[in-house]
């Protein structure tokens, strides 16, 4: 069971999409902060009892973010037991049609770009897995009822994601004050401004069961 005492919070959506079979229920998704940076991660490892300075900690990170690119643009994957391993993939700009072509093909022409992806563990003995995250490290709390609404400023539309603790939608809905369990018009002023998350009123709407 999780021993962490900082909870992970929870946010409510609800699908909105009228041909979607989950229709009018309300799905989970994470309440993230604010990102951190990578003199904040730093100081947080030496903060947990490390023998090692901020510093130092520090310089080796940076070392990472120098080294990490320079593998991975020469094809070779890097692991980080037992997070999972960073790799190297490529977009197409235009497939080759047949083997005859090839002779005379530039790499550059065909390629359009080039990502390092991250693929968490799945299969090893130490992995993390996803449910295995959640049993160990995490302890979750319910927060907010999330909505994604279209407001106008100085006359442009503009999306902004809007929250309403869910204690209070509930208490709303027992108390007949409220129709439904929907979230309030204000924009929100939450904690973090991660894009694509709930826990700093991101203007992006998430990827849920929306299917927008």
């Amino acid at each position: 069971m999780a021993t962490n005492e900082i909870k992970l919070g929870i946010n409510l959506r609800q699908n909105k999409n009228a041909r979607n079979a989950g229709y009018g229920k309300y799905y989970p998704e994470i309440d993230t902060q604010t990102t951190l940076s990578l003199r904040g991660f730093a100081k947080h490892m030496s903060d947990h009892g490390s023998i090692y300075s901020l510093d130092i900690i520090e310089g080796v990170l940076k070392k990472i973010t120098q080294c990490l690119p320079e593998l991975i643009s020469q094809g070779v994957p890097v692991r980080m037991e037992p997070l999972g391993t960073f790799v190297p993939t490529c977009d197409v700009e235009k497939p080759i049609l047949n083997i005859a072509a090839m002779e005379n093909a530039d790499p550059n022409e065909v390629v359009k770009g080039v990502h390092i992806r991250f693929l968490p563990y799945g299969v090893e003995d130490d992995n993390i897995t996803s449910r295995r995250f959640k049993q160990e490290f995490c302890s979750l709390e319910f927060r907010n009822i999330v909505d994604t609404v279209k407001v106008t400023v100085d006359g442009k539309e503009k999306k902004v994601t809007t929250l309403k603790p869910i204690a209070t939608a509930v208490a709303e809905y027992k108390s007949g004050q409220g129709t439904s369990a929907g979230t309030s018009p204000s924009p929100s002023q939450g904690g973090g401004n991660n894009p694509g998350g709930t826990g700093g009123g991101s203007n992006v709407p998430s990827d849920g069961p929306n299917g927008d």
